[in-house]
Formats: structure tokens, sequence, C-alpha cells
């Protein structure tokens, strides 16, 4: 019986491990995309079913031998991925920027959820945590009613409400007025994503917000991919300083995700302080980070947070950012590849948006 048992133990750490491989595959497959969230999950459970195998007496010295090789390099590889993103890690930002109140820039990000009815969390929310720009996502016409009780705090407001992507309305409510803003839908996408410039006293701050479709079910990351990859683009070519904010659907440490990181010359404050995850606030073990305010250089932190739950399955995450350009930060830089894969992923989904217009 205990042989028995060690040999389930080893078959579901040989599947662990082949798991923790598939995402080095350069590819948009939904089911091998989607491995790349639970990483601190797989680590976990390898270690788990490793110790399993091993206290039942194993599986035959050979096989257990293989096995525990491959555990240690699977373990090597989530470490390496995971790692920008534990405490002893280098801190993108320090954290230490200080301004006057009237000098700082506050964004809130909230995935109210569109099935949430919770509605007077997220006012009081808004209310209590008074940002300058407030980003609320996953709205639907049953939340636009609810959130126009912001309209009073906010004389600025952009939204959409997609007619058939319903779960990707956006609202963007602003203390500052926009020197520019519009909802725009790359790639032929039915996700919006907004583009805009802050009026902040201190300066102007170019905002986008994206909210792209995460590989799910049939549907392949390419335009997930290419939204984030469009935004780092933008933000890396404009002249101003740039935020970049939304439910990126990815994770912190997937490779689109870090290679936006380094195209946009952005900032994770999560980056030297821990994963910080913001889903799934209904799962006390599948958690990961994927809801994100990144910022360039000329924006330094004051604070961030990933706040209590409103009722949705997201936490909403805040930054505080002060506008100066000495603040003493570390970027990653761009890899050799990172601009012909970035072009890469941006010619297949535009080739995916010719080929829905050509049907």
């Amino acid at each position: 019986m205990r042989h028995a048992l060690a040999v389930i133990a080893g078959i579901v750490l040989a599947l662990l491990i082949v798991a923790s491989a598939l995402p080095l595959w350069e590819t948009d497959t939904w089911w091998v995309r989607y491995l790349d969230f639970p990483r601190m999950q797989f680590a976990a459970l390898i270690v788990v079913f490793w110790a399993l195998m091993a206290g039942l007496g194993g599986i035959g010295r050979g096989a257990a031998r293989w096995l525990t090789l491959l555990a240690v390099l699977a373990l090597g590889y989530h470490g390496y991925r995971l790692w920008p993103y534990q405490p002893l890690a280098a801190k993108m930002d320090p954290g230490l920027a200080s301004c006057a109140p009237e000098e700082r820039l506050s964004i809130l990000v909230a995935n109210v959820q569109r099935s949430n009815r919770q509605a007077e969390e997220v006012i009081a929310l808004a209310q209590e945590q008074d940002p300058d720009l407030f980003l609320v996502l996953e709205t639907n016409e049953w939340w636009d009613e609810a959130l126009a009780e912001l309209d009073a705090s906010y004389d600025h407001h952009q939204q959409d409400i997609p007619s058939e992507a319903t779960y990707y309305g956006m609202h963007v409510f602003s203390r500052h007025p926009f020197a520019s803003a519009e909802m725009r839908f790359p790639f032929g996408a039915d996700t919006p994503y907004f583009d805009g410039v802050v009026e902040h006293p201190t300066g102007q701050v170019r905002v986008l917000g994206v909210h792209p479709r995460p590989p799910h079910y049939f549907q392949p990351s390419t335009l997930r991919d290419a939204t984030m990859l469009q935004a780092a683009i933008e933000a890396r070519d404009g002249t101003l300083p740039a935020i970049v904010a939304g439910d990126f659907n990815a994770a912190a440490w997937e490779r689109t995700a870090r290679r936006t990181l380094r195209l946009g010359q952005l900032i994770d404050p999560r980056a030297g302080r821990g994963p910080m995850p913001s889903f799934d606030a209904n799962s006390w073990w599948m958690k990961w980070p994927l809801d994100q305010i990144l910022w360039q250089q000329g924006l330094a932190m004051a604070d961030f947070q990933v706040l209590p739950g409103i009722g949705s399955d997201h936490y909403p995450v805040r930054a505080d950012l002060c506008l100066t350009p000495n603040a003493d930060q570390r970027l990653v830089a761009p890899r050799e590849d990172d601009p012909a894969e970035a072009e890469a992923t941006l010619e297949k989904a535009r080739s995916m948006r010719d080929e829905a217009f050509d049907g």
C-alpha cells in the first residue's frame, strides 16, 4: 500500500514538473499560458509531493533520483521567475519619495467584478481613499448607475461599456482635468484601452489603462500580450512620464509582463516587496498579482498598497506617487530580443484583426 501511494505521489510530482516546464514554450496557447499563473502553488506542491514520495519509501532508486533532480530543476526555475517578487530581492523604487499632498498623484485601481452587487463597498472605498485617479474595471450598465454617485467628487470622467464584451467595461474618474482622453480598441479588440493625459498641478502625466482578456478556454493570450506590449511601447516612445495601470490578466512574473516592464522602462512596486496578490480574493490558496500600477522615471513612489476586499474577486490596489525627476530607482534593461519578440506578438495581433475584418 505504501509503495502504491508513493507511486501516485511520484506521478503527481512528474505532472507538476511537466506543468512547470511547459511555459518555457514560446506559444500563446491558452492552457500553456495559464500555467504561468500558479508558480507559487506549483513550487509548494512540488515540495509536498516529493516529501510524500520520499516519506513513503520512494518508487525505485533510479526513478526517484531522476524525479528528485527534475524537481530541483523545476524549483530552481520557479525561484528564478519568482525571485524579483520576494522581499530579499532588490527594489525598483525604494518608496521613500516625499512631497506635499497637493503635489502627489494617487491612483486607485479596482476590478469590481461584474456580478458583485456590493456597490456601497466600492463607493465607501473611493470616499475613504479619495484618490486623484480612480480606474474601475469590469463595469456594466448596473455598475454605471451605481457609480454615478462619484460624479459629485470627480469633475472628469471617461468610460466605455462594450455591448458584447460585458466583463470589460471601464470607468476612469479623475480629480484633475484631462489634456486628452480616449478609449481605444487596439488590434480590433473588444476590450477598451484608456489613453489619457492628466493635467496635474505639478505637470502632465500620461495614463494608460488596460484590461485585456486572459488566456482562458480556447482564448489565446495573443491580444492580452499585444495590449501589454503596446502600452509599454507607447509609454517608452512618449514625451511624458507614463503610468500603466489596470487588471493585466497576467501575473507579474509572466514572460510578457516582464518584457512589458523592460520595454516600457517601467517600475513595479512589488519588486523587492513580495508578490502582494490581488486575485483571487475568494480563495486562500490560488492567489497571484494581476492588478498592476506601473510607472516610469519622473514619478517616484511614496506608498503602494493592496487594499481590503470590496465583495469582488479582486482586491483594489493603490499607489501614491510624487512627480520628481531625481528619484533613486532601478530599471531593468531591455534584452536584445525584446523588440523583435514584441513586434512578432504585435504583428500576430494585427493579423487576427485583419482576419476578423475579412471574415
